[in-house]
């Protein structure tokens, strides 16, 4: 049973990796191919059974017509009667008859006979009872058959294969393919119909999953479960933008409550004289409102940016002349259309920040874009210390610095590779580590088109 059941697994495994990767393809083999093999085995039932009994029956027909003419021969050996007998099979009977003098040459069944020959056979055989010779091989797609009328007489006959196969062949194989071509057409308009709104569906996720705006979607066609999965689909975005919604809500008022009391603390340290314990409490107030504001940038991600067609070279031409602005070493360079609609306050916010944090661990950075089929590659390069591989993923998380101490200006808040990634990933995209070719850290950042 385990190897019928890996044999299975096998073969489906092929199956599905030759066979055609969009469910419409696939929908119309389901449909076509037992068709196919329906008319397949119906035209060969046809064939092979009433085509081979209605053959059968005319080769009778033509050995009890041949034994006629034997007869109408032997009764009347005269010249006039011979011309009478060969006129009327002519016309009547739809044979070529010739009388001629001679022997009829032994008759040995060839390797290969077509069918009508093959049941012409069968038919001499068994009723006959005369010396006879059959050649299928005189062209004009007939028979000839030479039978022994007497001792020093042969009759020659012509038999057309017309006489011996059935006229509507032709006809039922117009009939299959037209039936077929007409069952296929309505077959394609079905399976269109059904899965439009499904591509529909699928187009408006793939929408949704990049960040970009939607209209409602209402399926007033198509099956019962994609009008459901429609309405679920529906009811998760409306749930999702209310729940950002919500959250921006929220965090605005964070905001306002956090900053009202640290303003108040700032202002009660001015009014207090100089000294080491004030300013270390200053300094703790500053980090905290910067924590603060790193967090609700966080939170707040790209706000209610829209999506819309940017240039992205611009982008980072600008982040690039932000960063020399502060005498930074950056070089920037691209390759491609790097046109590509995307929320460019959002993208900038993020390259920026993976600029920034290649400058705080090193002297140069480098930005690269390429364009690919589906998607745009950003890749930020510094000549840092870098990160160990183990920590590829850790610094990703929210708050996390490898810097562990407690100065902002050398191990930052720990958001700026978090909010690069949350961007990239409302885009659709991502946002991962490698190491560099200047020695330390690559940013890879992967936007779809």
């Amino acid at each position: 049973m385990s190897k019928f059941a890996e044999l299975f697994e096998s073969v489906a495994t092929w199956a599905d990796r030759h066979s055609p990767q969009t469910l419409f393809a696939r929908a119309l083999i389901i449909i076509v191919v037992p068709m196919l093999l329906l008319q397949a085995l119906s035209a060969w039932w046809f064939y092979s059974q009433r085509g081979d009994n209605v053959t059968n029956r005319l080769a009778l027909l033509l050995v009890r017509d041949l034994r006629l003419l034997i007869e109408m021969r032997t009764d009347f050996p005269d010249d006039a009667h011979r011309y009478w007998i060969i006129n009327h099979a002519r016309t009547d009977l739809l044979l070529s008859v010739r009388f001629r003098a001679g022997i009829v040459p032994p008759f040995r069944s060839p390797a290969y006979f077509d069918i009508v020959a093959r049941e012409v056979q069968g038919a001499l055989d068994a009723d006959l009872r005369r010396p006879y010779y059959l050649n299928n091989t005189v062209g004009n797609d007939q028979l000839m058959i030479e039978i022994q009328v007497s001792d020093n007489e042969v009759m020659e006959v012509y038999v057309p294969y017309l006489r011996l196969t059935f006229g509507s062949s032709f006809a039922y194989v117009l009939a299959q393919v037209g039936l077929a071509l007409v069952l296929f057409g309505l077959a394609i308009w079905f399976m269109r119909r059904e899965l439009v709104p499904i591509e529909h569906l699928g187009v408006a996720a793939d929408a949704l999953g990049k960040g970009r705006d939607i209209p409602d979607i209402a399926f007033k066609g198509g099956t019962r479960e994609v009008r459901n999965a429609a309405t679920a689909f529906q009811t998760m975005k409306i749930r999702l933008s209310r729940s950002i919604q919500q959250r921006t809500e929220m965090l605005a008022g964070v905001s306002h409550d956090l900053r009202t009391p640290l303003t108040r603390m700032k202002l009660s340290l001015a009014l207090l004289p100089e000294s080491a314990e004030t300013k270390e409490l200053a300094d703790d107030v500053a980090d905290m409102q910067r924590m603060i504001e790193g967090y609700l940038a966080f939170a707040r991600g790209e706000g209610d940016e829209e999506p819309i067609p940017s240039d992205l070279s611009d982008i980072l031409e600008d982040v690039a002349a932000g960063a020399r602005r502060d005498n930074a070493e950056v070089a920037v360079g691209w390759s491609g259309d790097m046109n590509l609609e995307l929320r460019p306050i959002a993208i900038k916010r993020c390259i920026t920040n993976l600029v920034a944090n290649a400058l705080r661990h090193g002297t140069r950075a480098e930005i690269s874009a390429t364009r690919g089929k589906t998607s745009v590659e950003i890749t930020v390069d510094d000549d840092g210390p870098g990160i160990p591989e183990d920590r590829y993923e850790d610094v990703f998380r929210p708050f996390v610095r490898l810097d562990e101490s407690r100065n902002v200006d050398t191990g930052g808040t720990g958001l700026g590779l978090t909010i690069a990634r949350d961007i990239a990933r409302s885009h659709g995209g991502d946002v991962t580590l490698a190491k560099s070719s200047l020695g330390g850290l690559r940013v890879v950042v992967r936007l779809p088109v």
